[in-house]
């Protein structure tokens, strides 16, 4: 039988994860052993961040943490760096033009990161998020933010009624 989540759930005293000479993330569980150069994933990126984070090496599925807060302070800035660096999502801040091509429309926008353009095929590629935030999912999997509380011009707040 498979391994449920109870199972590899890492008791955060048993936990330590640290950076080499060469800044990559390890850890060590006591009792369990070390890996090197691991990963890290959220289970619920968007709901609860800070709770259910896997710890992978490869395919290999080392242990999920329940709660980083639980953690020690040097491991939980390490995970908390690492998990601000994979999850970083562009947060949109002006939206410049969207124009329909085909059955597809065409965002160019600024963002907090420069000017980008993407694709966007139809509504369902829009995800509302805690707080009142919107995702767009561009034809290529990348994640934009459009944050509820940020500021922009009245262009900016009509997007596009999207077929599909």
């Amino acid at each position: 039988m498979g391994q449920t989540i109870q199972d590899s759930t890492i008791a955060p005293d048993d936990l330590r994860v640290f950076r080499d000479g060469s800044n990559n993330l390890n850890c060590e569980i006591e009792g369990r052993g070390t890996w090197r150069k691991i990963a890290v994933r959220r289970a619920f990126p968007y709901s609860d961040p800070g709770h259910f984070i896997s710890l992978v090496l490869g395919d290999e599925h080392i242990g999920i943490i329940g709660d980083l807060e639980d953690l020690d302070a040097e491991s939980r800035g390490h995970l908390k760096d690492a998990l601000a660096k994979r999850y970083h999502i562009p947060e949109v801040t002006r939206i410049l033009s969207v124009r329909e091509v085909q059955s597809t429309a065409v965002w160019t926008v600024e963002t907090d990161r420069g000017a980008r353009e993407f694709v966007v095929r139809d509504r369902h590629n829009f995800r509302r998020i805690k707080g009142g935030d919107r995702i767009i999912i561009n034809v290529d999997g990348n994640r934009f933010l459009i944050s509820r509380g940020r500021r922009m011009d009245a262009d900016s707040h009509k997007p596009p009624a999207m077929h599909g």
